[in-house]
């Protein structure tokens, strides 16, 4: 089935559930596996100086390699929003029907915290195949101290159908610092935006600059409220690793609300968005893989 096709059907499912179907409910994608090995976000730099937002959080990591390990991320506070993180497709390769309306509309606004270093090593594994081919499919990465915390949210009061905020309501991730021994400098890869406010734009080429990830972002719970038992197997492997990667500036002014029910007290704001930054992918930890097949 071509991308158009594709993309088509999805969208079609969309505008069905935001009609109110009475009797129609949009199913998940077929299966973790298959929503995490789609997870591509390319985070672009506000601009200016954002305010503090000031908001004290618990955490709970989720990701059951870190559970297992019996860490605990703590308490931390949410300082300056630093990025925003729009979901892209690599080298052309759409995510299947079924996953598309969940991951166009999982944007992260992306918030300065800080903290210990976690002090920790993981062996990490691609999810995307695109990037498994790229790079290798294998990284060892040291864990080093938190940086930001993202959490999802809606664009310029485009918000996803309830179906899809059953699920991207949850995803929240804290990213953390690493070094590796990874060499990718010089890889090539083609970006596509799939958030339907920038499915228009040409899709970028670009290299990445430098020799490997910077952060490691993991998914985590916010006051002790959890994902719902359907989707939870979706969140908790959600981990992405972040590559440095410039390009075309996004240039844009968004308004951006929280969707996290822990955030509802900060209000939306409204923000300068500029350069590329990172490239974040999904990967699997000390071969732990989401449930189901791709």
């Amino acid at each position: 089935m071509s991308k158009t096709a594709c993309r088509t059907i999805a969208w079609t499912a969309v505008a069905v559930v935001c009609l109110g179907a009475p009797s129609w409910v949009m199913a998940l994608p077929a299966s973790p596996r298959r929503f995490v090995d789609n997870l591509n976000e390319r985070c672009y730099q506000f601009l200016g100086n954002p305010a503090p937002l000031n908001v004290t959080l618990a955490l709970t990591f989720l990701d059951p390699v870190l559970v297992a390990m019996g860490l605990d991320p703590g308490t931390v506070t949410l300082q300056a929003p630093e990025r925003l993180c729009v979901p892209v497709e690599t080298n052309s390769v759409p995510p299947p029907a079924d996953t598309l309306p969940y991951i166009s509309f999982l944007d992260w606004e992306c918030t300065h915290i800080s903290g210990p270093s976690l002090g920790i090593s993981l062996d990490l594994n691609q999810l995307n195949p695109t990037i498994a081919t790229l790079f290798g499919s294998g990284v060892t990465v040291n864990v080093g101290a938190p940086l930001e915390l993202c959490s999802p949210v809606s664009k310029n009061g485009n918000n996803p159908s309830p179906d899809v905020q059953a699920l991207v309501n949850f995803v929240d991730v804290e990213c953390f610092a690493v070094t590796s021994s990874q060499q990718i400098a010089g890889k090539m890869i083609t970006l596509n935006h799939l958030n339907p406010l920038w499915t228009g734009r040409a899709p970028e080429t670009l290299t990445f600059p430098v020799p490997g990830p910077v952060q490691i972002c993991v998914p985590v719970a916010k006051n002790g409220q959890m994902p719902g038992v359907d989707v939870i197997k979706y969140v908790e492997y959600s981990d992405v690793l972040c590559y440095p990667i410039l390009g075309i500036n996004l240039d844009a002014i968004v308004t951006l609300t929280q969707l996290d029910p822990q955030l509802q007290s900060v209000k939306a704001g409204t923000f300068s968005v500029g350069g590329s930054r990172l490239l974040c992918v999904p990967v699997e930890k000390n071969h732990d893989l989401p449930p189901g097949t791709p």
